[in-house]
């Protein structure tokens, strides 16, 4: 039962991912199941009185998840400037169409 939101953010993630085309709204699907993911490891090493060592790791992880944030949010970002769009079906190639 304590699983249960983790559950459903990841199934709202899931849901995101797999109904929207645009760049943006999959990219935040994506961040919102490695926050679910985050939020089942630390419910997990709660339950299981785990050591620290769990905690420090999924805080950890929640760092490199903010900084590939804001990394692939920039490559989004760069990619709709390039092709005027963030439909990911319009992304036919990722050069810049120099040969």
């Amino acid at each position: 039962m304590t699983y249960l939101p983790a559950v459903i953010l990841a199934l709202i993630g899931l849901g995101i991912i797999i109904k929207n085309r645009q760049a943006v709204l999959m990219f935040m699907g994506v961040e919102i199941l490695l926050a679910a993911g985050n939020w089942t490891a630390l419910l997990a090493a709660d339950q299981h009185l785990i050591s620290q060592h769990v905690a420090v790791f999924v805080l950890f992880s929640i760092v490199v998840a903010a900084a590939e944030a804001t990394i692939g949010l920039s490559i989004v970002l760069r990619l709709a400037q390039r092709h005027q769009t963030i439909d990911v079906t319009r992304f036919s190639t990722l050069r810049d169409g120099r040969e």
